[in-house]
Parts: C-alpha cells; structure tokens; sequence
C-alpha cells in the first residue's frame, strides 16, 4: 500500500497497522448494521403491528356486522312480532310454542358465532324475557337499563359487568316511542381475550378495546394498569377521529410503542401497546457483544502479529527475496532452511522448481519456436495438387474459349495466392494481409463453382485491418469447408465469413450449407480438436487450431458446431489485448 511505502516502520507496525485498517470498517460497518436494524426492526415492527391490528379489527368488525344484521332480521321476525304484540291474546298453549320457537332462534344465533356467549330478548307487554342459555324470565334492572342506555347512545356494543354486549331495540329510542322489544347479545369474554392475546405476543404487551365517548375499556387481562394512559392517549386532539395511526407513550417510566385502529360500525378503537425494550432490547446487547468483542479482537490482533513476526515473517522474507532474484532472471539462486517445518519443504520445492526451470525454460521455448516454425513450413509447402490442377485445367479452358478478361482475374488471383503461400521470410502478418489472401482463394474457387457456390463476405472492421495473426490461419478453414462441405453442392452452396469483436476477443465465423459432414464426422472432429489428436490430418483445420493455441493460449482456438444453415460452423477465437496493431 502507498501509505507504507512512506511509512518507515517495521513489519511488526505494519502488521497491526494492517489488522486495525481491517477492523476499523469492520467496526463502523457493524455499528452502522446494528443502527440500520433498530431502524428496519422498528419500522417492520410497525408494518407487522399494523398488519395484524388492521386484520383483526376487520375479522371482529365483519363478525360483529354479521351478528348485528341477524338482531335486526331477529326482532321482525314473525314469532317476534306475535310475542311482542299479540302475546296476552293467546292461548297458553300458543304462548308457550311462540316462546320455544323465539329460544330456538336465540339458540342458533348463539351457535352461529364463537363470540356469543348469551342471547336475550326482553318484551315490555309480557314483563318477561327469553334467554338463549336458561329458562329463567328474569332480567336485572341494572342490565335492562344497561340495554336502553345503548340504544339512547347509538353505540351497538357496550360494557356492562366487566363484559361486552350488542343491543338491538324496537322501536329506535330516537323514535321517543314506547320500547317494544329489546334484544341483547352477550359476546364471551373469555373469547375475546384469546383474541386480542393473538395480536401480539411478546412480554410486557397487550391489546384492548377503548370506547372513548363511553369511557369504558375491554383488555386481554394481562396489563390493567395501563389502560387509563391509553384512554387518555386516545383523548388527545391530535389523535381523536383518526381512523388509525401509531405513536409512543411513557407509563410510569417505561416507553410503549401504540398502533389503533377506529372502528365506526362499533365506534370502539382497537389498541396495541408493546414495550420498546422487547423491541430493542436485543441490540443493546449486541452492541455490549460488539465492544467486549473489540477489545478482544486488539488483544489478539497484537499477540498474533508478534508471533507472526517472530515465527513467520522471517523464512518467508528470505522466500520472497529469492523469487525477486528469480524473476530477474537468476536461477542459480538455492536456499536452505535449519527447521523442520513447513517452510523446510517450501524452501526445498523452491529449489527444485528452480532446478527445473532452469533445465526445461531453455528447452520449451525452444520447441515452441520450432513447432511453430516447422508447422508453417509444412503447411506452406503442402499446396493441394487438385487445387493446382484445377486451376491450370480452367485457365486453359478459358483461353480455348477466348475469354481474356475473366483469364486475366484468375491469373491475378492466382498470382496474389502462390505468392503468399510461398513468403517465408515473416511468420505474422496483418488480418487484412491474411483476409485478402483468403478473398483471392475463394474467387479462384468461385471462377470454378460460380453456378454452385456463393460466398459472402462480411466487411471487416477498419480496427481490426492492422492486427497480427499468424499467417495460413483462415484459408486452410475456408479450403476445409470447400473440400469437405461444398464441393458436391450442386446449387444453392454458400459460404459465408464474419467477423465479431467484443472484451478484447475476435471472433471469425466460417459457416456453410454443405451436407456431407454426419453427425458422428463432427462429434469426431471436435473430439480431435478437444483432445489435439491431430490423427491422419497434420495441417489442415487441426494444424490451424494448434498453432493458434500456441500463440494466444488455452481459451483460444478453434470450435466447430453444427450451424443455423445446416452445415459446419466454425468459429476462430483470436485475442486482440496486448497486441501491437501493424502500421
């Protein structure tokens, strides 16, 4: 790093100045993690809070909407009506079937809901009422007034003894008329309280419900105490009338995190506290953890960079400062080590791959040279006797036929050809230099397929004019294609040639239509170039794969698949990184 060239300190500062500009973001990026938690912990929290009040406060409203539309079709119902206006016109006998049939229905609404714990229904004209649970036909002043107060207040539940009830009244108080008939609901308090303990489960926190106007509150029982705060918290401006919403409040020291929602059909809020320190709690002790582990962390951090440098960096320094003396070009270099450790080993495979470098470096680069320069030579002097031939053959034809202009291109281009094939003083030339050469090869061979055959040239690139390829790269390619693919096509053979550069790669596509290559000659050829088992052919396609291997590396070469035409697609993959363009 530059900091420590310029530093002038040992290794052993080094190390822990090291160590500490690891840890130190490690540290900031930790305590940032443990503040962007509580801030996402708060907030999914919130989301959570929210998403449960608002589904529960919806299931119990729809049950209590259903409950009440059963009162109000319960109150005109046909018994209903006959007990409540023509009861002392009947016979005991009707009376008493008239009742039975009023309590059978007050027993299914009961058992139509989990919540009801009790039906009543109460007839001034009788002085009597009809429970859903017993025979008994009396009602307590207390609750009958508990019931006329509802209707008076508009509110369709309300608290009486510690529990919730619905009420139903005809005729509508606000009628000022004479009460006709009343019925009560009482919803189970026990099921209740499961309910809002399934809001939220976490110590410290609770549910309930609060009626604001009425002043009375319902809980699950388990924290009491709070519930004159949450009234309170209910009855400030800022929050009264609000459908829902969250907020925070202090009780007796200890913050609470508040999420209501408003019920308008029950005019009753849901409300949700929980402790923050449930919340948070947790990453105070993480944050504890994180400073315990800190200090630890620097104690370690400096014990372990003395033994390193007592231990390690020693033998390692010596390594290191005999692979500069290699990399320099010194291979007499030979170190030996007094212990019997792991750098014991290291120091003597240091010695040998030393050694050996020193015997094969001269040796492989020799080769290399020499394969590639004897596999030039070879391919330059195997010309094709039928290629050859063919041409003479045509260019003999052409002059029997008098037709010099067309005799004069093929003389050019077989001018252009012989010449290049028989340079031998440079073993790289320009893509250009080689793309021409090739031109010249395929309008010979158009002279002489020009009803069978068509080639399509895509332009090269001017970028890529100047790059060194080695020469006899793309001719030998598109020679193979005539010979194994094309040269029985009796029409409609194409030949096409394109040319795709991207992230320092070229890639040259020799692609035709030809059909004389099975499937089983292809998986063969691509196994030979897999494998570089140049078999009985030693110039060809193989020969320009192995060379380009040679010069540009393992992930260079060729690759041969089955093309979109129905043909042999080649693909020569050329690097373009780190090369010099010709000028």
């Amino acid at each position: 790093m530059p900091i420590f060239k310029r530093l002038n300190a040992g290794i052993f500062t080094k190390l822990i100045l090291s160590f500490f500009i690891v840890i130190i973001p490690i540290f900031s990026i930790s305590i940032y993690v443990i503040q962007s938690a509580e801030k996402n912990m708060r907030e999914e929290l919130s989301k959570s809070v929210v998403t449960n009040v608002h589904f529960y406060m919806s299931s119990f409203e729809n049950e209590m909407a259903r409950i009440i539309q059963i009162n109000k079709e319960l109150i005109f119902n046909e018994d209903f009506q006959k007990i409540r206006t023509i009861a002392a016109d009947m016979d005991d006998y009707t009376r008493v079937q008239t009742i039975l049939n009023v309590k059978d229905r007050l027993n299914l609404l009961k058992t139509s809901s989990l919540y009801v714990d009790n039906v009543k229904v109460y007839i001034p004209s009788m002085e009597r009422g009809i429970f859903s649970n017993s025979y008994d036909n009396h009602i307590q002043p207390d609750e009958l007034e508990a019931l006329k107060m509802s209707g008076k207040t508009g509110s369709r539940i309300t608290y009486w003894k510690k529990g919730l009830f619905l009420s139903e009244m005809y005729p509508d108080p606000f009628q000022k008329l004479p009460l006709s008939i009343a019925l009560g609901v009482d919803l189970s308090t026990k099921k209740l309280q499961d309910t809002l303990r399934q809001i939220v489960d976490l110590d410290g926190a609770g549910a309930s419900f609060i009626n604001v106007k009425q002043n009375w509150s319902f809980s699950d029982g388990k924290q009491d105490s709070v519930l004159p705060e949450l009234r309170k918290f209910l009855n400030n401006p800022d929050i009264n009338g609000k459908p829902s919403g969250q907020g925070s409040l202090s009780i007796k020291g200890m913050n609470y995190l508040i999420t209501y929602e408003y019920s308008k059909l029950l005019d009753t809020y849901l409300v949700v506290y929980i402790p923050a320190n449930e919340v948070l709690g947790p990453l105070d002790t993480y944050r504890k953890f994180l400073w315990l582990l800190s200090i630890i962390s620097t104690i370690i951090i400096v014990a372990f960079s003395y033994w390193i440098f007592r231990l390690i960096h020693r033998p390692l320094k010596r390594l290191v400062t005999s692979f500069r003396k290699v990399e320099k070009g010194d291979l007499q270099v030979e170190i030996h080590h007094n212990y019997s450790d792991e750098f014991k080993y290291l120091y003597g495979q240091f010695n040998a791959m030393v050694s050996q470098l020193n015997k094969l470096i001269g040796e492989v680069y020799e080769e290399r040279i020499r394969s590639q320069q004897a596999e030039l030579k070879q391919l330059q002097s195997q010309i094709n006797p039928h290629f050859l031939y063919n041409s003479f053959f045509m260019l003999q034809g052409l002059v029997r036929m008098r037709d010099a202009q067309t005799a004069e291109r093929l003389i050019q281009h077989l001018g252009d050809y012989f010449k290049f094939i028989t340079r031998t003083g440079n073993e790289t030339v320009t893509l250009d230099q080689e793309v021409h050469h090739s031109k010249a090869y395929t309008e010979i061979q158009t002279l002489r397929f020009s009803r069978q055959i068509s080639v399509e040239w895509e332009e090269l690139p001017e970028t890529l004019r100047r790059l060194p390829v080695p020469r006899l790269i793309l001719q030998p390619i598109i020679e193979n294609a005539y010979v194994h693919g094309l040269e029985d096509k009796v029409s409609d053979g194409i030949l096409s040639i394109r040319f795709e550069e991207a992230d320092g790669v070229l890639v040259i596509k020799v692609e035709d239509n030809g059909e004389n290559i099975s499937e089983a000659g292809l998986k063969d050829l691509r196994y030979r170039i897999q494998t570089h088992d140049l078999g009985k052919e030693s110039t060809g396609i193989l020969n320009v794969h192995r060379r380009l291997k040679l010069r540009y590396g393992e992930q260079y070469g060729l690759s041969v698949s089955r093309g979109t035409a129905g043909g042999v697609l080649v693909e020569m993959r050329l690097s373009t990184r780190g090369v010099e363009k010709v000028v």
